[in-house]
């Protein structure tokens, strides 16, 4: 089944996914189909799989966790059975039904698990007679609590059947008490349950409410059901209701969210004939929701100055969502400009020497002039623990530890508590920097609150005897699926898939279910690291797909990603001999300009950004249920996607005209280009041999705001290189160091590609030798070795994703010409011994490539 991945890893895989599937389901049923409520006095059905679970007062870890690693039980963790390493205190997120009558959680779990009438369930019938069980069914109060808590347990499900109960034993609600038990339900992510609650409300009340129908619009909006928004706004004519200015401020961001700026228009043109005109918390709320369109200025700046109109909380959620966006596209000086304007600890986001920000995002020597720049005076904004997660994530994608636990401390002195963000952001940054051990012990600690039990297998798995000691207090932070995919996500290159079956096997143990992430987190292993096919990769989609857990667009994407990385090979090839064989007298060059590739393109544009299977391909009836699940839910395509669809034309079909048309409408539905949309483009001019059209796309790139990265730079050196310019291709790569862009192991690889393809194998060969210090220790073993085996050796250290994230200092690139100068010697002495014509004139400064600023 699972053939794509490696012979060693097969049965884990294998394993992990039969963790978390009990049942098949078929792809695209809606959860409102299993957790369909009758709305008679006495019916219900919901998402229930209580025959599988036994009661609360049983732990999660005793029912669940059993022992299955060859390690547990070793000196390196303490036994479950002995002492716990600390001491166990109940967590925030744990919930419970012990402090009710059995016979109450009874009576609910029964209903649960049974599809027939309620006025047939004994459980029912037996606590209707006793006041002591009854009251927690006819008192509102009683009603109210019982509901809430039943929410907080591992079947939030319980919630709504407690009130399908309390409204057959006669006790009317009213809509706040429903509103109250949306909100406990929003408070923990359980989307798919407002809409049935908000039905449920309805029936029993005979009525809904304004707050009623908005939280049913946010859960639609959160669960990514943008097919149903317009039906939503029409119920509030269908109820008699006015709906309010948050009414159009969901819906705004809902359809910002989903890529449609149309719609968004729409409804802040319906928002003022309503009576709301735009408002400075319309601003917020547009800036909030536009990350997934890319940067915009000018909304930056429209809700930047509308800050002092707006309330302490408005003004933080305005700066964090500038400051993240600014952060996605590397900008720090930017990002710290905004940094300057909240609050922090030492004054208005400096330290109280003035030597620097208080984040640490830009360094110790940041420039005083952008110091001394605040964006606010006097007005200054309180941060919360949102605006230290947005800094954390990105300095643990750069791997700077040790600013983040700078910043951690700051963040402690500024009176914020950490919250599951936080602690993912920072078990990422110590899984970056090879601290796989205090990771680890940052899941045990907030196991051991839950499950000291589960905490304590879950050491032995690790094989780690966990640290008590960390940076933040993370006691009372709630155990989510958010801190494991941190996890999971840093120990799947360094365990495998060992590491996903031991998390998963630990996420069940303590009732916590995987989200999407979490499949796109094996996917992305499987397909970048496994060399997992498309097939594979579509089954195991499949197999954790349920009605609570959809295929999203990011899941499309790896899959697409997966068919066009082999659509491109097939059409292209790879390996210095495909581009030797124009050169060579020895070899023969056959291209492969298939008549049928892999993929096709349709005038459905979303959600795939047009692209399809042919029908003759038996994938496209695997494939076909996952779009049509997505499909449903009328997701729009996303900048990725379109990066395929560029991908597609430009590079396998060859069509720049087609790419260029693709570029214009993604500019025309208000989605900004990112860097990978330049390099695609790139990429297909320098294919077709079009090196002037390649290196006008990258001064493009450059005034739309973009700095060229070196996948940029490595594309003008392949491109010089299939075209037998090995000196064009080496003044290419002059031009990235004098970038500062640290060369990488594609872009040297590059380099000696292009000597290699014209015969020059001494040169390629000093190529890989000089500049292999750039990327590791040159191993000793190899100093006579040959130049496949120096090639093969050097391309292996590509895996390593970290690398590249520095700059070059003046004496690093001083060190790189001086060692390109001696390449250069090398290629000449070829050039003199094959009777090629010399190089001519130098390889100065002014050679027409993008410069850095000294």
């Amino acid at each position: 089944m699972l053939g794509g991945a490696s012979p060693i890893h097969r049965q884990h895989l294998k394993q992990a996914v039969r963790i978390c599937i009990g049942r098949h389901i078929p792809l695209g049923t809606p959860i409102y189909s299993i957790c369909s409520f009758r709305h008679t006095a006495c019916s219900a059905r919901a998402v229930t799989h209580s025959q599988a679970h036994p009661p609360d007062r049983q732990t999660s870890a005793q029912r669940n966790f059993q022992p299955a690693h060859a390690h547990i039980g070793t000196p390196h963790c303490r036994s479950p059975n002995s002492q716990p390493f600390m001491k166990a205190k109940q967590s925030p997120i744990t919930g419970t039904l012990d402090s009710y009558p059995q016979e109450v959680v009874a009576a609910i779990d029964t209903c649960l698990a049974q599809a027939r009438e309620l006025v047939d369930c004994e459980a029912v019938k037996r606590i209707k007679d006793v006041p002591i069980h009854s009251r927690y069914f006819t008192d509102r109060e009683c009603v109210n609590r019982l509901a809430q808590d039943a929410v907080a347990t591992s079947r939030p499900q319980r919630a709504l059947q407690v009130l399908n109960i309390a409204h057959h034993f006669g006790c009317y609600l009213k809509p706040n008490h429903y509103e109250g038990v949306a909100y406990h339900l929003a408070g923990r992510s359980h989307w798919a349950l407002i809409p049935l609650l908000v039905t449920t409300a309805k029936h029993h009340c005979g009525r809904a409410s304004v707050r009623l129908l908005n939280w049913n619009m946010r859960a639609l909006v959160e669960d990514q059901r943008y097919d149903q928004l317009d039906h939503a706004f029409e119920e509030f004519t269908d109820a008699n209701l006015p709906p309010n200015r948050r009414t159009f401020h969901l819906l705004i961001s809902g359809h910002l969210r989903n890529r449609n700026l149309n719609s968004a228009k729409q409804y802040m043109e319906k928002m003022a004939v309503a009576g709301f005109p735009v408002d400075p918390s319309t601003y917020a709320v547009i800036v909030a929701a536009y990350r997934s369109l890319g940067v915009d200025p000018k909304v930056q700046i429209r809700a930047f100055e509308g800050l002092r109109d707006l309330d302490g909380r408005l003004s933080t959620v305005v700066l964090n969502s500038i400051v993240q966006q600014l952060l996605d596209l590397r900008d720090e000086k930017a990002a710290t400009r905004f940094m300057l304007a909240f609050d922090l600890p030492g004054g208005r986001g400096r330290d109280h020497t003035g030597s620097g920000s208080t984040t640490g995002l830009v360094g110790e020597h940041t420039p005083d002039t952008l110091l001394t720049r605040t964006p606010i005076d006097p007005l200054a904004v309180k941060p919360n623990a949102a605006t230290f997660s947005i800094l954390l994530r990105y300095m643990a994608r750069e791997g700077k530890l040790s600013r983040m636990l700078k910043l951690l401390d700051h963040m402690r002195r500024a009176g914020v508590h950490p919250d599951p963000p936080i602690l993912a952001a920072l078990i990422r940054g110590y899984l970056a920097a090879g601290h796989s051990r205090e990771a680890i012990s940052v899941v045990a600690v907030l196991l051991n609150t839950r499950s000291p039990a589960a905490a304590g297998v879950f050491c032995s798995m690790m094989q780690v005897q966990p640290l008590t000691t960390f940076p933040v207090d993370v006691q009372g932070v709630p155990l989510t699926a958010h801190i494991f995919n941190a996890l999971m996500s840093g120990l799947l290159e360094v365990m495998g898939l060992k590491a996903m079956r031991d998390i998963l096997r630990t996420m069940r143990a303590v009732g916590i279910s995987p989200d999407s992430h979490t499949v796109e987190i094996l996917m992305n292993f499987l397909e970048r690291v496994q060399g997992t096919g498309p097939r594979q990769l579509i089954r195991v989609l499949r197999s954790f797909s349920s009605p609570s857990l959809r295929p999203t667009i990011r899941h499309i994407h790896i899959i697409l990603r997966c068919i066009l990385r082999r659509e491109k090979f097939m059409v292209h090839g790879c390996g210095w001999d495909t581009t030797a064989a124009k050169y060579s007298k020895k070899r023969t060059y056959n291209p492969k300009f298939l008549e049928g590739l892999i993929l096709d393109t349709t005038e459905h544009y979303h959600p795939t950004a047009g692209l399809k299977l042919p029908r003759r391909l038996r994938l496209k009836s695997w494939f076909g249920p996952i779009l049509r699940s997505v499909s449903r839910q009328a997701i729009q395509s996303d900048r990725a996607t379109i990066a395929l669809r560029l991908k597609h034309e430009a590079v396998a079909r060859s069509d720049m005209g087609s790419s260029q048309t693709t570029f214009r409408n993604m500019l025309d539905q208000g989605l900004h280009p990112t860097i990978h949309h330049y390099s695609t483009l790139m990429d297909g001019y320098a294919k077709m041999g079009d090196i002037r059209g390649a290196k006008q796309v990258l001064r493009d790139a450059l005034e739309a705001g973009i700095q060229p990265n070196a996948i940029m730079y490595t594309i003008l050196v392949n491109g010089y290189g299939r075209r037998g310019k090995p000196e064009e291709a080496m003044r290419a790569f002059r031009a990235m160091i004098r970038a500062g862009i640290v060369p990488d192991v594609p872009s040297i690889d590059a380099v000696a590609h292009a000597y290699f393809a014209v015969g020059a194998y001494s040169v390629a060969r000093r190529v890989l030798r000089e500049m292999w210090a750039q990327v590791q220790p040159f191993p000793p073993e190899l100093e006579h070795a040959d130049l496949r085996t120096l090639a093969v050796t050097f391309r292996s250290y590509s895996l390593n994703p970290e690398h590249g994230r520095r700059k070059l200092s003046m004496r690093q690139q001083r060190l790189l010409h001086w060692k390109m100068r001696a390449i250069k010697t090398e290629w000449m002495r070829f050039e003199q011994w094959t009777g090629s014509r010399p190089l001519s004139g130098g390889i100065d400064r002014h050679d027409g490539y993008l410069h850095k600023e000294e």
